[in-house]
């Protein structure tokens, strides 16, 4: 790889193109994904969706073990050495085909816990992936250092679109739950391939140990945070697997996937390229926390009120949308979008703490996190679904304002601002529900076009309310991220 200081560019003109390219790969993907959905619902039961749910949820530790955030630890780096960036690859490399083959022979150990015939072949299809991830990884970091969130985005936008068309007729040829576990192998399959035609990175055979002693040291904390925030993720599904069953993790699998579209479609991509500009201020703790209150602003606005105007018409769109089967999905959904919401909306907290270098803390807060949410979903499973929406949203709702003490320690700011920047939104959106549950879906609950159309409009005007009044604010967030 070429060893080159960054293109030259007008001070924050490339900022918002990267988001909007970045939030527009996903913003697609999700668009396609949602059309998507009311199709393979009818070709699918719910316990496909709570097979595969569990199948993924299994995969995912070692998803998260494929990269080790050596990636982030790179894009970290001010001086791009060839041997460092090839010896992390081939520790990765190694790393990927050690986790694949053990996810592969662990299967059947799986299937016995669960009880769930099947469940073993499912996870040995998907043991592929974390290889993939783990070969890609510096092919993407090097992306990212280079700022090309253009590419990504579309990368991105490609990989979903083939990714859905194959499951849509895999689902329709009748393949079942094995439509799903396929998506994600040729999902993550063109994402790898993609990246490395695209990344300026090319690996030669050399691994030095001496280059890897500061990434792994980053890594530690890092596996050791995401591993516990996979873990905090991941316990109610587990727990809802072992003690309901299939069915009802399906219903709670298929309420998750409308339920983080906001992390996948804004906060997700916002916070990669957001990082980028935080990582050039790691000497500036406070200005860290500036940049942090500045996306908090802006993405608190966006998806706030536009989550709690869905909640309050899910009711009768998800019926309407996925068939009356997964009518329970909507309940499910509407209790526990504001968790959702406030999670997506403050998830920059993750990028301050690596950007300041602040990585044991992280650990330290997510693992308190953690096992507080986990205690509570645990009470909460045998009283059901609901129950358990409840829950989640109660403990996200107690638990922000730690979040914001652990992350101004990191990267100061006041957490008045914090407070600020989230309430209005937050209260917009709570009106918005309101209105939309008792007086505008019902009124309009027959009619499927005035259903949608009364969603898309009470959205707009909420986004209207909710930026009103914080307009000086909003245009001081905006300068400070186009300056970065």
């Amino acid at each position: 790889m070429k060893q080159s200081t960054p293109r030259s560019r007008v001070p924050g003109a490339s900022f918002f193109l990267n988001i909007s390219a970045m939030a527009g790969g996903r913003v697609l993907s999700i668009f396609a994904q949602v059309l998507v959905l009311p199709i393979i619902a009818r070709y699918l039961t719910v316990a496909d969706f709570g097979a595969v749910a569990l199948a993924m949820g299994i995969v995912v530790f070692a998803q998260l073990l494929s990269d080790c955030g050596l990636g982030r630890s790179l894009i970290r780096r001010s001086e791009l050495v060839p041997e460092e960036w090839d010896s992390v690859f081939w520790l990765l490399a190694g790393l990927g085909t050690l986790l694949g083959l053990t996810l592969f022979l662990t299967a059947p150990l799986w299937e016995a816990l669960f009880n769930m015939p099947g469940l073993a072949a499912l996870v040995q299809a998907l043991s592929v992936i974390p290889l993939m991830q783990s070969l890609s990884a510096v092919s993407n970091a090097a992306l990212e250092r280079d700022e090309r969130f253009v590419w990504l985005g579309g990368l991105r936008a490609i990989a979903v679109v083939l990714s859905l068309t194959v499951t849509i007729w895999l689902a329709i040829a009748g393949a079942g739950a094995w439509c799903l576990i396929v998506q994600q192998i040729v999902l993550f399959a063109t994402l790898a391939l993609g990246a490395a035609i695209a990344s300026p990175y090319r690996p030669q055979l050399r691994l030095e140990p001496a280059w890897l002693t500061g990434h792994l040291r980053f890594a530690r904390d890092t596996v050791g945070t995401s591993l516990v925030f996979t873990l905090q993720r991941q316990a109610p599904v587990m727990m809802l697997g072992y003690v309901l069953g299939a069915g009802p993790l399906g219903l709670f699998s298929m309420a998750l996937r409308l339920l983080r579209l906001p992390e996948l479609g804004l906060s997700g991509p916002a916070s990669q390229v957001v990082y980028v500009r935080m990582a050039r201020r790691a000497s500036d703790p406070a200005g860290i926390g500036a940049l942090y209150i500045a996306a908090l602003r802006l993405l608190a606005l966006v998806i706030l009120p536009g989550m709690f105007c869905l909640a309050g018409f899910a009711p009768d769109l998800i019926p309407l949308l996925l068939t009356d089967r997964w009518g329970d999905v909507a309940l499910v959904f509407a209790l526990a979008a504001p968790a959702f919401a406030l999670e997506a909306s403050t998830a920059m907290a993750g990028m301050a703490f690596y950007a300041a270098g602040q990585t044991t803390m992280r650990l330290r807060m997510a693992t308190e996190r953690a096992i507080l949410q986990i205690a509570c979903v645990a009470v909460a499973v045998p009283f059901g679904l609901n129950a358990v929406a409840v829950a989640l949203s109660l403990f996200a709702l107690a638990y922000t304002p730690r979040l914001w003490w652990y992350t101004g320690r990191a990267a100061p700011f006041a957490q008045r601002k914090a407070f600020a920047a989230v309430a209005w939104p937050a209260a917009v959106g709570i009106l918005a529900w309101f209105v939309s549950s008792l007086f505008v879906a019902p009124a309009v609950a027959q009619d499927a076009g005035r259903l949608m159309a009364a969603a898309v409009g009470i959205a707009i005007i909420s986004w209207a309310l909710g930026a009103l009044p914080q307009i000086a604010a909003l245009r001081r967030d905006v300068a400070l991220l186009r300056a970065g």
